[in-house]
């Protein structure tokens, strides 16, 4: 069968015909609160972007000396979907500007991954994203619920994993077809970036991610210390290309809701170590607001991006004021649970958006796109480059804003301080605030 990924007409947002069940999404089904076993891969072999977009397009990218590509995570669109048609509208329309494709971040479908709200909260809001969306689960795309059948993430596989492309039955007639990957974490290899994915469980706000423990194996970590011991392999060869670790629960947030992951971070850092390579980004999702954290090992200055504020509806600043800590200007400066260095540069609890990351070989220019959803304006909450030469990470740049200025093109950016101690554990409960529905932006025909 071949490929397809969206529609090649823009057609108008139709969430409002949705029932009450499918915007809602089983939201009073109590979740198991446990860890779930980690699916095999297929393969560990790297996926290679030239198998799913053609070696032609793979050459024009490499022939422009850099490639353009899309992030972001946590956009089920339940209770108020339209904020997930917004960015949906927003990131289709910034396809104009070369993105190849889209990493998803993790949390596709809410609450608990169920097949048969993947074409409410998938496949119908990114009919018009004509590009491939690549993936790994987030903990609601793997969680469990009391007297539920299905295996845990076994949705997600069926739509991001087959053995080969293939017209699934959630998609209700929609033009993408499935995705292929090797395994609910896998290697993407793209020119200019390699790509390491990772599944970081099932566990909610007030608990860390996690990768490997006596409980559910350590398959996953071998397979990381693989794939790190072969990047480093390449870059001694000067065959190298970026390399951005993807794991859907962040090493660090400030977030009210959720918290960070040291012990998941920890037994990265210790592979990355032994194999004598870091990565060059590091992508996260699941707390819902943006962050731009610049961690700084040995003489290396790395990005740790948070970018949960793909369309869930829930955004922390969505909260009433008197539930929210006080804000305070960015950046600010502290040291990681292991004493290195650890600055938040940027903090954005109450936009929603999408990142436009561009990898050349010798820098990373990553741009927040912000978007307001009545109007579907778009803006620049952040920008930053990486100098992959110099190790270093800088804010602003071509069209950024940076430090406290960042989100005001769409709305204010509320700042917070950078933990202290981020093995710290927050414990706060999420809470169920509902913002009132705002009028999503209509496709054009």
């Amino acid at each position: 069968m071949s490929r397809a990924f969206g529609d090649p007409d823009l057609t108008p947002d139709n969430f409002s015909s949705f029932s009450k069940q499918q915007i809602d999404a089983d939201s009073a089904a109590k979740g198991l609160e446990q860890l779930e076993p980690f699916p095999a891969a297929r393969s560990t072999t790297p996926m290679e972007l030239s198998a799913v977009i053609g070696a032609d397009l793979v050459q024009k990218i490499e022939k422009a000396g850099k490639i353009t590509f899309h992030a972001v995570g946590d956009t089920g669109g339940i209770h108020s979907p339209e904020f997930q048609f917004a960015v949906a509208d927003a990131m289709a329309e910034d396809l104009s500007g070369g993105a190849a494709f889209w990493y998803h971040l993790g949390d596709v479908v809410y609450y608990f991954g169920e097949e048969q709200y993947y074409f409410s909260q998938f496949y119908d809001p990114y009919r018009n994203y004509n590009a491939p969306i690549f993936a790994v689960p987030g903990n609601h795309d793997g969680a469990i619920y009391t007297g539920e059948t299905t295996k845990s993430l076994a949705p997600f596989i069926a739509n991001f994993c087959t053995s080969q492309p293939t017209r699934s039955s959630d998609s209700q007639g929609a033009v993408r077809t499935t995705m292929d990957q090797p395994g609910v974490y896998f290697t993407l290899n793209a020119p200019f970036v390699k790509f390491i994915g990772l599944y970081s469980n099932t566990s909610e706000g007030g608990t860390e991610g996690v990768i490997a423990n006596s409980k559910v194996g350590n398959a996953q970590l071998t397979f990381l210390k693989q794939q790190l011991v072969a990047a480093k392999a390449e870059r001694d060869k000067n065959q190298g290309r970026a390399l951005v670790i993807v794991t859907h629960h962040p090493p660090f947030t400030g977030s009210p809701t959720h918290v960070p992951s040291p012990a998941m971070l920890k037994q990265i850092d210790d592979a990355c170590e032994a194999a004598g390579i870091q990565p060059d980004l590091y992508l996260s999702g699941h707390a819902h607001l943006y962050e731009r954290y610049t961690r700084t090992v040995g003489k290396k200055q790395i990005p740790y991006l948070v970018a949960g504020m793909g369309g869930y509806y829930n955004l922390p600043g969505l909260k009433p004021p008197n539930r929210r800590p006080p804000s305070q200007t960015t950046p600010q400066s502290g040291t990681d649970a292991s004493g290195n260095p650890l600055r938040l540069d940027v903090y954005n609890d109450n936009t929603f958006g999408f990142l436009r990351l561009t990898v050349s070989p010798t820098s990373i220019a990553g741009v927040f796109v912000t978007v307001d959803p009545p109007s579907g304006k778009t803006g620049v909450g952040d920008s930053f480059t990486v100098n992959l030469q110099a190790n270093t990470v800088s804010s602003g740049g071509s069209g950024g804003a940076s430090g406290t200025q960042a989100g005001k093109p769409a709305a204010s950016s509320k700042a917070k301080r950078a933990p202290a101690k981020p093995a710290r554990k927050a414990g706060v409960k999420a809470a169920k605030a509902k913002p009132k529905p705002r009028a999503a932006k209509k496709r054009r025909r």
